[in-house]
């Protein structure tokens, strides 16, 4: 009976604190921008064949996705991608509900994830990338282990790197990825 009562209670303080409004990373209105290294493997799955073979598979390599997203690389990715002179992906970590991605470290066209970052810096986060020219949409998965700055006050969480892998998923262009990244040192 007692643990019970003890359970309850741990459960109504745990909804009474994440109902409060989510705090900004580093306890103030400031995103982290981080520059992200990925690598990974893309899938077609309107390519078949004989049940289990590979095929319609390909190794998706830094070098080329810059190239891609730069639009200096012929590639029918291009067409579903934000090109940008960076040439790179970012990771805008807002908060430990809500982090942005894009291919440019201006904030523009921004795909939001929304989620969580546990206390120990597991994260979980989901949303949907509206693919550029109307092409429709895809779903993105991302699980991550997120590093955070000491000396921060109790509750201010300001991550000093994230790693993980991204699933990107979209019927409307019959087109699946699982993207490995790592976050390099933050934009100042």
């Amino acid at each position: 009976m007692r643990k019970s009562w003890l359970v309850v209670a741990a459960l109504v303080l745990l909804a009474v604190w994440s109902s409060r409004s989510p705090q900004p990373a580093g306890g103030g209105p400031s995103t982290v921008v981080f520059p992200l290294k990925v690598s990974g493997k893309s899938w077609q799955p309107q390519i078949v064949g004989v049940p289990g073979k590979k095929i319609g598979n390909a190794n998706v390599k830094e070098k080329n996705l810059r190239a891609v997203i730069l639009g200096t690389l012929a590639d029918f990715a291009a067409d579903y991608l934000d090109l940008d002179p960076s040439g790179r992906f970012f990771l805008y970590y807002d908060d430990n509900l809500t982090w942005r991605v894009a291919t440019n470290s201006s904030g523009d066209d921004t795909t939001t994830l929304n989620g969580q970052v546990s206390n120990d810096g597991v994260a979980w986060m989901f949303g949907t990338y509206t693919l550029p020219l109307a092409a429709g949409d895809g779903d993105v998965f991302g699980f991550a282990k997120v590093k955070f700055e000491k000396g921060h006050p109790f509750g201010v969480y300001v991550p000093k790197s994230v790693k993980g892998v991204l699933y990107f998923s979209s019927t409307d262009i019959n087109t699946g990825l699982v993207m490995k990244f790592k976050t390099e040192k933050p934009l100042a």
